[in-house]
């Protein structure tokens, strides 16, 4: 028989826990419980079989206080607003690197009461109905900014349809729960990494898009010159070419780590595309089409432009559990990364330095 478990030496309070339990309600409901089962593993929780096992299960280790605010917090930086976004990506110039160090980014930051307010503030744990600064920090060479918002949406529920009459009519009515997601908007310079993305949630198509830009070029120019940074955006229509012909299958590299499902290839007026209908396949699969794209040679490469590609990465490679295959798509138009995976701020660095070093 094993001994009891001891109790914390300071127990939750009845309002963490609470807080605790809607936060992480709110976590389920915006993101499934894969992501929240990974905190549960990393803490040694016991997840269970079932949804209701992991629920009971959650809220014993929130009650007992083997799950905590600060855990969540501290985890919800490596997962919440990461993946599943669009991407604008930056080279930092040597001349931006001068105005990025230490002492200046502070002394920006304190010379402006809203950058201030927010320097090394904790994560806001209800989010705002509009877009609103909440973290500006600057550590590890890493400067971060982060914007909070409640975005609201629609989930089917075909279980509250209803059929009424009215007078000589009949009418059918289609039922929608209303849900409030926690949306994230992103700005970060990686020094070492010499680079910057500013991250976006929501439809491109939407006014809400082109707000969050302009909020975060405005919040962004207290620290930094935007256009300058501007300058140095990567152009996605040499960085598509590269990388799909950097992940072709070859004498050197026979078994690529990154799968291109679609490469279309702009000259001029004419293009040329490539792609795989099937899910998680690359279009080099197919022997004959990679014989056929092979037949564009490197030096001829220089005439193309990639006006749009679709590239697939695969996580946790050495974990057969945990694989999965994460799809990103490059868009020459606007110089836009499409994430269309949940995924955490590791794994989105990781991607993006791998598509940086295609730009030359």
């Amino acid at each position: 028989m094993s001994p009891p478990e001891e109790a914390p030496a300071n127990p939750p309070t009845k309002a963490e826990i609470n807080d605790l339990k809607r936060l992480a309600a709110g976590i389920i409901t915006d993101q499934g419980n894969r992501f929240i089962k990974e905190l549960l593993r990393d803490k040694k929780i016991r997840i269970g079989d079932t949804k209701e096992d992991f629920r009971a299960n959650l809220d014993g280790a929130i009650e007992s206080g083997k799950l905590r605010m600060d855990d969540v917090k501290e985890w919800l930086d490596r997962v919440e607003g990461w993946g599943n976004q669009h991407v604008y990506l930056y080279n930092i110039s040597p001349a931006l690197r001068k105005v990025l160090t230490g002492p200046k980014v502070v002394a920006s930051i304190q010379a402006n009461p809203k950058l201030r307010k927010v320097w090394n503030a904790d994560r806001v744990q209800v989010f705002p109905d509009e877009p609103t600064l909440a973290s500006v920090s600057f550590d590890d060479f890493v400067l971060r900014l982060v914007w909070q918002e409640a975005s609201p949406g629609w989930t089917r529920e075909k279980d509250k349809d209803r059929e009424e009459q009215r007078g000589l009519d009949t009418y059918w009515f289609e039922a929608y729960r209303k849900l409030e997601h926690r949306a994230v908007t992103r700005f970060e310079v990686h020094l070492k990494k010499g680079l910057a993305g500013l991250f976006i949630p929501g439809p491109v198509e939407d006014d809400e898009h082109r707000r969050a830009i302009e909020e975060a070029k405005s919040v962004v120019n207290l620290l930094l010159d935007f256009e300058a940074l501007e300058e140095g955006q990567l152009d996605l229509g040499v960085v598509s070419r590269n990388f799909d012909q950097q992940n072709l299958p070859n004498n050197v590299q026979p078994n690529p780590s990154v799968r291109t499902s679609r490469s279309r290839l702009t000259s001029g007026d004419a293009y040329v595309e490539f792609a795989s209908s099937a899910s998680g396949r690359a279009f080099w699969e197919e022997n004959a089409v990679l014989e056929v794209r092979n037949a564009v040679r490197r030096e001829q490469l220089s005439h193309f432009r990639g006006t749009e590609g679709v590239f697939l990465f695969e996580s946790n490679p050495d974990e057969a559990k945990a694989r999965r295959l994460l799809r990103v798509q490059l868009y020459a138009a606007d110089n836009r990364i499409r994430f269309w995976a949940q995924m955490k701020a590791g794994e989105v660095w990781t991607i993006l330095t791998a598509i940086s070093g295609a730009q030359a």
